[in-house]
């Protein structure tokens, strides 16, 4: 037969607690939105590089081709004469 401890004789382990941590500090919307800032100003760097370029492509490409059939005869506006 199998005799129970009575309920006081259960051990019971203490809980010390050694140290008190200090409370995280409170973030606030102005260190969200600088830390935000940092990948906007990724993005927004790498869109002004790609248009810089675009830009300077499209403006070569002008400078070397004719953009209207006058420009391309040599900037004769008289059709009849070459």
């Amino acid at each position: 037969m199998i005799q129970l401890a009575p309920i006081d004789a259960i051990p019971v382990t203490p809980v010390v607690q050694t140290g008190i941590q200090q409370p995280t500090p409170e973030v606030g919307m102005i260190e969200v939105a600088v830390a935000a800032f940092g990948l906007t100003g990724v993005i927004m760097s790498a869109a002004l590089v790609a248009g810089l370029l675009a830009g300077a492509a499209y403006v070569w490409y002008r400078t070397r081709h004719a953009v209207t059939v006058i420009e391309a005869r040599g900037n004769n506006p008289n059709f009849l004469r070459e």
